[in-house]
């Protein structure tokens, strides 16, 4: 097979769109549909890459696209029911899921590092890139989030070393054979979608087995899933003093520094450490995470993509560290029904740390509902917390009406929350 043409299904997605790049900055021919047009698929189309937005239809495949020449990459969100996932496939036309074509364009780099884990992959992997960014390297990268500034989400980079997320949402992971294989943690979010706890913590093994070396963080599932690859593994243990210090950052991004800092180290072992910790220390963050997005004489705004309970109990220690003085308030927008449900007494537990509480209704990301949603966590929660309906122009104006002088207001979620900004 020759490849020359390449197709993303939902190219405006988050971690679609990075990729449609990277295999256009290579020289592919690529293209894409989405149901929606936005910053993405508008950066897509600035680049080069051809788009076709809004909606899927078969005629959007390239018609020279065939069994020989094209591959087809379609997001979680695509269904059997795609029209042009259809179309591919009665052209014979292979078809790949997203985390299945990072693995493929990892390929032509000679040194990759893949992060993996339950939280923080987005945190580590944007800290690693921007390290080696100061150290000259211009490594290429794919990160399912936004950095700081107006760098790209996914750049090909010089062609020397690729820098990733990996999937385990939906056990792509396991495709992934990295020269250095970083794991953050492992928890058993997202195993009601690949089968179970047990498929999932599979393919952390299997990633794990496939990396030429392993970094990890120390405990109770990654020392029982890693154990057997001893002799090439890391434990990642001690943060150094000068990450240690650094003011403004919370227990949890001092500890992604430090990951960050040893990824790099094992990678180019003869850069001095001091000097691989002097570029992180002028990381100016992710979008999304701990991002401040509005500040007057009465009350700051900030925002945090934390989603699962382990990432929003690391949120809220952050706040409370670095604002000790301030009436926490947290508007919380829950990420997929499954998740709300598997851990509602934990989300009922973190989130009854804060003041006040506004829980604004789920954001399903395409899955079912469930017997669970916004009103009956606020309920579980008590008299503090409130459950918010209607557009986000009367959620963010009931949310304001309460904010009271000497406020720090924590927004926080991984979906279509950052809309409420403009009302508060």
């Amino acid at each position: 097979m020759s490849l020359k043409y390449v197709h993303f299904i939902g190219c405006g997605g988050a971690g679609t769109q990075p990729l449609a790049l990277i295999f256009h900055e290579q020289g592919y021919l690529c293209s894409g549909s989405d149901l929606i047009e936005n910053n993405r698929t508008a950066a897509l189309k600035t680049a080069g890459v051809t788009v076709a937005a809004p909606g899927h239809r078969r005629e959007n495949l390239p018609a020279e696209a065939n069994a020989e020449n094209a591959l087809v990459v379609f997001s979680s969100a695509a269904t059997d029911e795609n029209p042009e996932l259809q179309e591919a496939r009665e052209r014979g036309i292979r078809t790949v899921r997203r985390g299945e074509a990072l693995a493929i364009i990892a390929k032509r780099f000679p040194v990759t590092i893949a992060v993996g884990g339950s939280h923080g992959k987005t945190s580590v992997t944007s800290s690693i890139v921007h390290i080696l960014n100061e150290l000259g390297v211009a490594p290429g990268y794919l990160i399912g989030g936004n950095l700081c500034g107006n760098a790209p989400s996914g750049t090909a980079g010089a062609g020397k070393i690729f820098v990733s997320e990996v999937d385990e949402s939906d056990s792509t992971i396991a495709c992934f054979h990295a020269s250095l294989g970083v794991v953050t943690n492992v928890e058993d979010d997202h195993s009601w979608s690949v089968g179970g706890v047990e498929n999932l913590f599979a393919s952390f093994r299997t990633f794990a087995a496939n990396a030429e070396r392993l970094l990890y963080v120390p405990g109770e599932n990654p020392d029982r899933l890693f154990q057997e690859f001893a002799g090439k593994s890391v434990c990642m243990t001690g943060i150094p003093a000068a990450i240690q210090k650094r003011a403004g950052w919370g227990g949890f991004q001092r500890e992604n520094a430090a990951m960050a800092v040893k990824a790099v180290s094992m990678i180019l072992p003869e850069i001095p450490v001091e000097k691989i910790i002097e570029a992180m220390l002028t990381f100016s963050g992710v979008e999304r995470r701990m991002t401040l997005r509005k500040q007057n004489e009465k009350y700051l705004v900030i925002e945090d993509y934390a989603h699962h309970p382990t990432e929003l109990a690391a949120s809220i220690s952050a706040f409370r560290e670095n604002y000790p003085d301030k009436r926490l308030v947290i508007v919380f927008q829950p990420h997929r029904y499954a998740r709300l449900q598997r851990y509602f007494d934990e989300f009922k537990a973190v989130l009854s740390r804060a003041d006040r509480i506004f829980i604004t209704p789920v954001f399903a990301a395409w899955t079912a509902d469930a017997p669970v949603n916004s009103h009956t966590l606020a309920e579980a929660i008590g008299e503090k917390a409130t459950a918010l309906d209607g557009d986000w122009a009367a959620i963010g104006s009931a949310v304001k009406k309460e904010l009271q002088e000497n406020d720090v207001t924590a927004v926080i979620g991984a979906g279509d929350l950052p809309e409420i900004f403009q009302y508060l």
